[in-house]
């Protein structure tokens, strides 16, 4: 996991950002409402540039930061993440197809 100064920074990134290994990038967009947002970059060399919906990596910042979070990923994804007693996470969301958004 990388944080950012700010989700523009995290939107201007190249696609993929430079070097190995999984990158999962974010940044707040609204602290108090607990809204990020992540782009998540495999880095694997397989052709997959980026991963639009990673219910996985948001598991990583609602731990670490042990608060709900409503995360913004790739265009269209919307995670849900919620910590739960004796530290498990809860994840849902929803993904607007590319063919609906662009009506």
């Amino acid at each position: 996991m990388r944080q950012y100064a700010s989700a523009e920074v995290v939107d201007g990134l190249s696609a993929p950002p430079p070097g190995a290994g999984w990158l999962y990038t974010w940044a707040w967009q609204d602290r108090t409402a607990g809204r990020v947002r992540t782009r998540g970059f495999p880095r694997r060399g397989d052709g997959i540039i980026e991963d639009g919906a990673t219910g996985a990596s948001a598991i990583v910042p609602t731990a670490e930061l042990r608060r709900a979070l409503d995360i913004g990923q790739g265009k269209g994804s919307q995670i849900l993440t919620r910590p739960g007693p004796n530290d498990p996470v809860e994840v849902g969301g929803r993904v607007v197809p590319e063919e609906i958004r662009s009506l």
